[in-house]
């Protein structure tokens, strides 16, 4: 069975009532998962930590602080989400995140790709037995297989993704989904940074 997970990220801008309006239309797009990501900025990195090139006029360490929910946020959000009929899933960004999100029993955790090397993360999140998604577009073969022998393999998604933005057609990587599929041996889906529905529709078939 395919599911559609719709990425809300940080696009809310820390606005609860846009939050709460892009659940509803990725719902009213067909999504079967919502997905948000928790910061805890303290937790990940130093308030003078150097701000890549896309953090001009504000530092990464203050946006987090800015556009973060809290606990009580996100059960709400997630009460909304399930009322809508979808599923509700969060990219924790450190083990305190994860502790945070194990209080409002989730089902679904997705690691971030840039997260792929992180392994007291993808430990933490295999002791919650919760269902995982891996996305890849940051990683080595060798990283990846390392981080497949660490999650359950019966409760793990890994997901094809190339981490460039917008991603160019010759990069998507579809061929990837079936050598995954053969490597791996657990299930595989498709995080897709394409601009278009070509990408999308070509890793669902």
């Amino acid at each position: 069975m395919k599911k559609i997970i719709a990425e809300i990220g940080s696009t809310h801008d820390g606005s609860f009532g846009n939050a709460k309006q892009i659940i509803k239309a990725a719902g009213e797009c067909g999504a079967d998962i919502i997905k948000f990501q928790l910061h805890i900025p303290e937790s990940e990195m130093l308030p003078n930590a150097p701000n890549p090139s896309f953090f001009k006029e504000e530092g990464r360490y203050k946006y987090f602080l800015r556009t973060n929910f809290n606990l009580d946020q996100f059960k709400l959000l997630k009460d909304y989400t399930e009322k809508l009929g979808m599923d509700f899933m969060v990219s924790p960004f450190s083990e305190d995140a994860v502790e945070l999100l194990d209080k409002i029993n989730l089902k679904f955790y997705k690691v971030a790709s840039g997260e792929v090397t992180n392994l007291s993360l993808l430990e933490r999140l295999k002791k919650t037995k919760k269902n995982i998604f891996l996305s890849t577009g940051m990683s080595s073969w060798k990283e990846i297989d390392q981080a497949v022998k660490i999650l359950p393999k019966n409760k793990t998604v890994i997901m094809q993704c190339t981490s460039v933005y917008p991603c160019p057609e010759k990069l998507v990587g579809l061929n990837n989904i079936e050598i995954m599929r053969k490597k791996y041996k657990i299930s595989v889906g498709f995080s897709d940074h394409y601009l278009g529905f070509e990408a999308g529709f070509g890793a669902a078939a």
